[in-house]
Formats: structure tokens, sequence, C-alpha cells
């Protein structure tokens, strides 16, 4: 074929596609009845969209709550865009739908974790039979530091983010008990631990920072990111075996001290160095709470695991002043037991000191005087040693360590 047909095939078929698309006829909508739809003519000849704009106002937009006024009785939606932490929970993407009240207004309060400082975005869409709008914003998220005097904890046994770890079937009963136990207690032991100056308050949401109790064998450990977001892991289980429910929740204690402790001078990896008795502080508290390993020591059935802070420890927490620690009643108990003890220790001490200077100096045998003031020294001494040892008994019975 010569290129002359080719070029007049070409221009005929041109000619036919430019008939065919002008000829048509354009689509119709159709209403949900199948008639027709999509347009209203309107005066003049000129047509208007059956979708028309719906008055929206935001009210209010900022980390935990969106709030908008538009026509009563539509609904509405919305969503987020707030870039979270490494580590800690995220907060919704997506706001469930609602209907606007008699007032227009829609409100979304939301779950608002602590998340870096930024800036957030937000859209709001309402939709009532044809019509819709969309609305979309920025708010600012603020610095948000955690103070010990006041700071929400939300504890669960969901798998920890950025953590590698072996699950063990076999310690999720412990797991899920040290879980309950520290839900239950962490705020009264955070309140004792800092001598009544701390708040703590444990929540489902909204959290300051969570502690992920997980069912395995390592150590636990209190770890912050570049942005600041941060976690709490406590393994069940550390370096000599499965803990029991009542140290598990002393290391979650432990852990959140590490938020403001220990840095600086004869520190490391957030532990001290050097061991110091704190003055008021006992037994397994003697030294803080920010020692490592956490230890407890049993007394019979009773298990005790150090939950009071050391001076240097409040005074790391950020208390400039601070009263001294509370004494636990087994402790006064122990205390006074301890006195007594050495009073009569004194006591006996010097009736021993009488009774061989009579012995010295009378070898062959005491005039009677003498001898009725030995006996009689003799007997105080032996009810003395009976009380003491009775004493020292129930010292040693008690479930805390005085010393």
């Amino acid at each position: 074929m010569s290129r002359l047909d080719s070029r007049a095939r070409f221009l005929v078929s041109a000619l036919t596609t430019l008939f065919v698309a002008t000829c048509a006829s354009p689509p119709r909508a159709l209403t949900p009845d199948g008639g027709p739809g999509g347009e209203t003519p309107a005066p003049g000849g000129s047509t208007t969209p059956l979708t028309t704009p719906l008055p929206i106002s935001v009210i209010e937009a900022k980390y935990g709550l969106l709030s908008a006024r538009t026509t009563p009785g539509v609904r509405c939606e919305a969503s987020l865009r707030i870039a979270g932490g490494v580590y800690g929970d995220a907060p919704p993407g997506t706001l469930p739908g609602q209907t606007a009240g008699g007032d227009g207004i829609v409100t979304w309060a939301y779950a608002s974790p602590r998340v870096p400082a930024g800036t957030a975005n937000y859209t709001v869409r309402c939709l009532g039979g044809a019509a819709s709008e969309t609305k979309s914003g920025v708010f600012s998220i603020p610095t948000r530091p955690i103070a010990p005097t006041s700071f929400t904890v939300r504890v669960t046994t969901d798998p920890p983010p950025q953590e590698t770890f072996d699950p063990d079937p076999s310690l999720v009963p412990l797991r899920d008990a040290s879980a309950s136990k520290m839900t239950a207690t962490l705020a009264a032991e955070w309140q004792t631990a800092t001598r009544g100056l701390g708040s703590l308050q444990v929540v489902d949401s909204s959290a300051d920072i969570t502690i992920y109790v997980v069912a395995s064998r390592n150590s636990s450990h209190w770890v912050a990111g570049t942005d600041d977001s941060q976690q709490i892991v406590v393994f069940v289980s550390g370096e000599i075996g499965p803990r029991n429910v009542e140290n598990n929740v002393a290391v979650a204690l432990h852990e959140l001290g590490h938020i403001w402790c220990c840095r600086g001078p004869d520190t490391s990896d957030g532990h001290w160095l050097t061991k110091q008795v704190s003055p008021g502080l006992y037994g397994v508290d003697k030294y803080g709470l920010m020692t490592d390993p956490v230890t407890c020591v049993s007394f019979g059935a009773v298990l005790s695991c150090p939950n009071r802070f050391s001076d240097r420890e409040m005074a790391a927490l950020g208390f400039a002043s601070f009263p001294p620690p509370a004494l636990d009643p087994c402790i006064q108990q122990g205390l006074a037991l301890r006195s007594q003890i050495g009073n009569a220790r004194t006591t006996l001490s010097s009736l021993d000191t009488q009774i061989r200077a009579i012995e010295r100096q009378y070898p062959g045998g005491a005039p009677p005087a003498v001898y009725d003031n030995y006996v009689a020294l003799i007997a105080q001494y032996n009810a003395l040693n009976d009380q003491t040892n009775v004493k020292i008994r129930l010292l040693n019975g008690l479930p805390c360590d005085s010393s």
C-alpha cells in the first residue's frame, strides 16, 4: 500500500472518531428511583449542583479534644495525623462518626498519650443529605515533661514495641498476677516511696509512660528515645529465675525511678556505684530503691521488698525538701525491741560485774549479808536474762529487718 493510501485511511478514521465523539449524547446521572438527576435547571438556563456546602466551624482543636459546630442532625467524622514517639502509645488516627446535636456541636475527646512536642493535623467532614463540607487545620502539641509529683502510668501485658524476647508460656500466670498487682498498688506504693510527696495514677489510656509486663526471662529496664519518648519493660523472670509478684512490683518502682535517677558521679547505667545507708531507712530499704539488683528478703511466709527512696534519690527526683521517711509499724516495733534489748544487756553486764567481784573477793565463802546480796544479784540477773531472751525471739520473729 502507498503512503498516500495510508494517510487517507488515517484521515477517514480520525473524521469518523470525531463524528462519533461529537454526536454522542452526554451521560446522565440517575436518581435513586432510576429517573434523571445530577443537575437541576436554574433561571436563565444554567444548572446548579445538588451537593451544597455545609457550614462547619471548628470551635476547639487541641491534643485530646476536637470540637466543631455545623447543622443540627448531620453526620460528621474526623481524622488525625499526629506523630507518635519511638516508644510509648500512639494516639488514634481516626475518630468515630457522630451526629450533631440540636445545637449543631460535635465533640471528640480522644486518648492523648504522651508524644513528642510538635504540630499535628485534623480533618472534619460532615455530610447531611446532598450537602457536605470538609474542614482541615493544625494544632500544636506542647512539651509535656513527666513530673514525679503527678503523672500517669498504663500497665499492660501487650508485647512491648521495639523489643526482642523469647516468650515463655509457663510465665503467663506470673505475668498476669504481677500486672494486676501493679495496677492495684502502684499508686499507693509510689506515694509511700516518695514520702507522701509523689502522686501516680494508673490509667487505661493517655498515659505519660507505659509499663509492659512480659512473660519472659530478661533484664527489666527503662528506655528513652532521642525524641524523649519512653517505656518500661518488666520481665517477670530475672537473672536468678522467676520473681514473685511483690518483687516485680518493687522492680516496677525501681524502673519508674530511672525516669529521673540516677545520673552523674558515682553512677553507672542509672544505678549508684556506692551504697549509702540513708537516715531513717532500715533493712531492705536502707540503701534506697536505685541499687542493682532490686533484692527482697524473706521472713518466713512474708517477703520484704524495697519500696522507699533514699535521701539522695529524693533529691535526684527533684524534691528540694522532704520529710524523714515514715517508719513501718514492723520497723517501729523492731527498733523498740532493739532499744529494750540494748538497755537490758547493759544492766546484765553491770550485774555480771558485781557477781564476779564478790566471787573474787570471797573465794572461800562470803559473810551472810554479802552472801544474801550475792544471791539477790544472781536472781536479778537470771530474771532479766530470761526477759531479754524473750524479746530477742520476738525481734527475730518480726517480718522485717530493723537493722
